[in-house]
C-alpha cells in the first residue's frame, strides 16, 4: 500500500505552464526564421537600456537626453510633419547622388578593369582624388553650383562614386582566368566572357562597394546641408545646435540612423532578390 506521501514522491515533475510556455517559445525563437529578428530587437533594446542609463547617472541630460525624453520630443514633430518634409528632401538628395555615382563608377570601374592601358593612365589620378572627402570638396561646390540642389548632389556623387570605381574595378582585374580560359576553350567569343564570367565574378565586389558608397552618401549629406541648405536634416541639426536644443539634436541623430538600416536593409533585401535571378540566369545560359 502506497501512502499519499510516497505517491507524491513518484509522480512525475512538471514545469509550471508559464515557464514551460517560455521554454517553448524561446526554442522556436533561437532555431527558428525568426531569430535574427529576435536578436535584433533584443540589442536594441540592450543599447537603449544603455543609453538610459549613461544620461541619467553619468552624462547630464542636458547634453545627452534620455531615450524617453528624445521620442516624446519626435512625437510632435512626426504629427506637425516637420521631420518628415526634412526626410523627404534629403532622400531625394541622398538618392540622386547614391544612383548616378553609382552608375557612373560601375561603367568606368568595368573599362579601368578591361583595358589595362586606361588603367595605368587613369588610377594615378583616381588615387589622388579619392582622398578628397565631401566635406573637403563643400567650398568649391558651392563655388561652382551654388547653393542649390546641384551642390549637394554633387557632394554624394564624389562620396559615392570613389568607393563603387575601386570595388568594381577590383571585382573585374580578379576576375578568376582559369573561368575565362575554360569559357574560351568552350567557344564562348570576347563579349561572352566578359558578360557571363567577368561581370558574374565582379557582382560581389560591386555590390559591396555599393554598401559602403551608401553609408559615405549619408555621411556626406549632413555635413552639404549643414553648411549650405536650407532644408532636411543636416539643416535641422545646424538649426537646433543654434538653439541648443540638443533633444532635437539627438531626434535628427537618431532619424539618420534609423533611415540608414532601413535602406541599407532593403538594398540587401533587392539584391538577394535581384542576384539570386541573375546567378541562375547566368548559370542556365
Amino acid at each position: 500500500m502506497v501512502n499519499v506521501r510516497d505517491s507524491r514522491l513518484l509522480a512525475p515533475r512538471t514545469l509550471p505552464v508559464s515557464n514551460a510556455w517560455l521554454r517553448v517559445f524561446w526554442s522556436r525563437m533561437s532555431t527558428g526564421k525568426h531569430r535574427g529578428l529576435v536578436l535584433s530587437a533584443a540589442s536594441l533594446l540592450i543599447a537603449f537600456f544603455v543609453w538610459q542609463l549613461l544620461s541619467t547617472f553619468v552624462f547630464n541630460p542636458f547634453l545627452i537626453p534620455p531615450p524617453v525624453e528624445v521620442i516624446r520630443t519626435a512625437i510632435p514633430m512626426l504629427l506637425s510633419g516637420e521631420i518628415l518634409a526634412d526626410v523627404s528632401i534629403s532622400m531625394t538628395r541622398v538618392l540622386v547622388g547614391f544612383i548616378s555615382g553609382s552608375l557612373a563608377g560601375i561603367v568606368l570601374g568595368v573599362l579601368l578593369g578591361r583595358i589595362r592601358i586606361l588603367h595605368d593612365l587613369l588610377d594615378p589620378i583616381m588615387e589622388l582624388l579619392r582622398y578628397l572627402s565631401p566635406t573637403a570638396m563643400i567650398p568649391i561646390a558651392v563655388i561652382w553650383f551654388g547653393i542649390g540642389e546641384m551642390s549637394k548632389y554633387f557632394l554624394i556623387f564624389w562620396g559615392t562614386f570613389f568607393i563603387v570605381l575601386i570595388n568594381t574595378t577590383a571585382g573585374v582585374w580578379r576576375a578568376p582566368v582559369t573561368r575565362q580560359r575554360a569559357a574560351e576553350c568552350l567557344g564562348a567569343n570576347s563579349l561572352q566572357i566578359f558578360a557571363l564570367v567577368v561581370i558574374p565574378s565582379a557582382v560581389p565586389y560591386i555590390v559591396t562597394g555599393m554598401r559602403v558608397a551608401m553609408a559615405s552618401s549619408f555621411m556626406s549629406i549632413i555635413p552639404a546641408e549643414i553648411l549650405a541648405a536650407d532644408s532636411g536634416i543636416g539643416y535641422l541639426l545646424q538649426k537646433s545646435s543654434m538653439l541648443l536644443q540638443t533633444n532635437r539634436i539627438f531626434v535628427a541623430l537618431l532619424t539618420i540612423c534609423i533611415l540608414g538600416f532601413i535602406v541599407d536593409r532593403i538594398f540587401r533585401f533587392l539584391v538577394d532578390r535581384t542576384l539570386t535571378r541573375f546567378m541562375s540566369f547566368v548559370s542556365v545560359t
